[in-house]
């Protein structure tokens, strides 16, 4: 496993400032033979530093084989350089070396333990146990942090992988829901489109004999052609028809309690309470709050089936209010994570892409007693572009 590609500057610094404690040392008299034989010596043994990272192994090696020679005709000297230089090396082989490199690296540094002993700084059990026990734990130490370094990385892919996958499965899910919007807008604007052919006609069979009948028709004409302007700038993407797939009526807000019967039927506690005025909206509208309270108690039955549920529908002078909750069943402390808003959950997705298309906005999340609301406020006045 190798480090670096160059050594760094802090490595170059640390081996400087080594190489002048070395030679002062050698200057005082800590290293037995010629004084400028043991400061090459010094130098050959230190500058190895320089490359721990990059290369490891060799630069321990290098240091072992250039420490030899000296120990075995000086003998070895009483230096704080080079203890500070072996257990470094040490270190860095566990550090950035695995495999055979690192029971190489480690035989390296235990024929520098045995070096010293030979030359003479090893005389009592407890000298070995103490120098062993030393180098023996900068050795553990590189290799945990090796180790530690190693997890980090494979935790930040695995996370940048599944973050990946989860951004991959929403843009799925939106995608599919677009499709299913497109597909029933699309359904909307063919029926109005239909209501105005059979508007006009009656217009023009009247004519002639009852203006005022006509009058009125090409006014529902008028109407019929705003709304359906309006739906088709909602219109998302390419409009997909499946072949073979049957039509079926859309649904509408008066279809409510058959949809709450359906939920009950499946073990669910719900009630509905509708406010203010009912009044008609666009057919594309009605359908998207429709499908938002579909989906909401879907989403109730999938993480709280136990739970009591209530759907609100408030009518307001300028928007519709949509409002599904629930009490997070007996204990009221029901906390599924998949039912957090920012999850890779479809249904949510899916909610707040009708929402959007409408220029409205939804809000979803764990309620401060247990349970779960979602709330929807969707804007009734919608003009062609």
């Amino acid at each position: 496993m190798v480090g670096r590609r160059a050594p760094s500057v802090l490595d170059w610094l640390a081996t400087l400032a080594l190489v002048i404690l070395a030679l002062l040392e050698v200057q005082s008299g800590a290293f037995p033979g010629p004084v400028a034989l043991a400061a090459a010596f010094q130098l050959a043994t230190i500058l190895p530093v320089a490359f721990r990272r990059v290369a490891p192994l060799s630069a321990i090696a290098i240091n072992t084989a250039v420490s030899l020679p000296f120990i075995v005709a000086y003998g070895a000297g009483n230096s704080l350089a080079d203890m500070v230089t072996v257990l470094l090396l040490i270190y860095s082989v566990g550090r950035y070396s695995d495999g055979r490199r690192l029971l190489a690296g480690a035989a390296c540094g235990l024929l520098l333990v045995v070096e010293v002993g030979i030359g003479g700084r090893l005389v009592s059990p407890s000298d070995w146990a103490y120098v062993l026990l030393l180098c023996g734990s900068a050795l553990v130490l590189g290799v945990a942090l090796r180790i530690q370094t190693q997890r980090a990385v494979f935790l930040a892919v695995a996370a940048d992988r599944a973050q990946r996958d989860q951004e991959a499965t929403a843009q799925a899910a939106v995608h599919e829901e677009r499709a299913r919007i497109a597909r029933e807008l699309h359904d909307v604007v063919a029926h109005n489109v239909g209501l105005i052919v059979l508007q006009a006609g009656g217009a023009r069979s009247v004519l002639g004999t009852d203006p005022d009948r006509a009058r009125m028709a090409l006014q529902q004409v008028e109407e019929t052609g705003r709304q359906t302007l309006a739906e088709m700038r909602h219109l998302v993407g390419i409009l997909r028809v499946d072949e073979g797939a049957s039509r079926q009526p859309l649904p509408r807000l008066e279809r409510l309690p058959a949809l709450l019967d359906e939920a009950r039927a499946s073990g669910l506690t719900v009630e509905l309470t509708v406010e203010g005025s009912v009044v008609e909206l666009p057919a594309g509208l009605e359908l998207a709050a429709y499908r938002l309270v579909q989906e909401a108690l879907t989403n109730v039955r999938k993480h709280a089936p136990t739970s009591r549920a209530e759907v609100r529908v408030r009518y307001e002078p300028d928007r519709l209010r949509i409002e599904v909750s629930d009490d997070g069943g007996p204990s009221g402390a029901v906390r599924d994570p998949a039912r957090n808003a920012s999850g890779p959950g479809h249904g949510l997705i899916g909610m707040r892409e009708r929402v959007q298309l409408y220029e409205g906005r939804m809000e979803a999340g764990p309620l401060s007693d247990g349970g779960f609301r979602v709330e929807a406020v969707l804007p009734l006045s919608l003009e062609p572009a």
